[in-house]
């Protein structure tokens, strides 16, 4: 363009700047974390725009229209990197609390074992039955046709005696032991004929045999706990 002598050059640097500093910023805003740079940037550009726009209707710049876009373009920048930075914030925020929540909220939605807590009572119910049945007493019995003219028992070194005793004949002792070694003898009367002994514990029967003779001496020898 021609310029008279005297007339001043057109100021156009201002619309220039600011159409640069748009369409980088653009391009900057859509990238996370610098596209912090492209809100400056867009920002620059407003500033820039409005200038040039300014000077271009008061005739001191001759691109006008230029300033129009990069003040337009300007704003585009501004508005974007604001959504881009909020979007990236926000995502960033909902990732920190699925972390730290995740593990308790598992655990909340984590159904309860109904099963395993039946079978824990049931097991509790079966050891407190155990228990009980641990705790039973012990039976000493010694049958025949005749009577006996001795009978030994008792657990472990602990024996008692009893002699010319009736038959049927039982003793009933205490508690019995988890582990112990339990015993009955007996020996058959002048009457002969058949004897038998038998030694219960917890219900169960621990030991039986059957003798038969004059002055026959049956036994029974049991351990329990093994």
């Amino acid at each position: 363009m021609y310029q008279q002598p005297g007339q001043a050059a057109p100021k156009n640097g201002m619309g220039i700047t600011a159409l640069v500093l748009a369409i980088v910023g653009i391009l900057l805003a859509w990238i996370p974390v610098i596209g912090f740079f492209g809100f400056i940037l867009g920002a620059l550009a407003i500033i820039f725009g409005i200038i040039g726009v300014v000077r271009g209707h008061k005739g001191t710049a001759t691109n006008l229209v230029m300033s129009y876009i990069g003040l337009a373009l300007g704003v585009v920048a501004f508005i974007v990197s604001i959504v881009v930075f909020v979007s990236l914030t926000i995502a960033v925020d909902n990732q920190i609390n699925e972390m730290n929540s995740g593990p308790e909220q598992s655990l909340q939605e984590q159904p309860t074992p109904a099963s395993s807590t039946s079978s824990d009572e049931q097991g509790q119910s079966s050891g407190d039955g155990q228990d009980a049945a641990g705790s039973g007493k012990v039976i000493y019995e010694v049958t025949g046709s005749g009577g006996a003219s001795s009978i030994t028992y008792g657990k472990g070194t602990q024996t008692s005696q009893q002699t010319n005793a009736e038959l049927p004949w039982s003793k009933e002792t205490g508690e019995a032991d988890s582990v112990q070694f339990y015993s009955l003898s007996a020996q058959n009367g002048q009457s002969g004929g058949d004897i038998t002994c038998k030694i219960t514990v917890d219900g169960e029967v621990l030991a039986e045999n059957t003798s038969n003779g004059q002055y026959a001496v049956v036994t029974c020898n049991g351990n329990t706990g093994f």
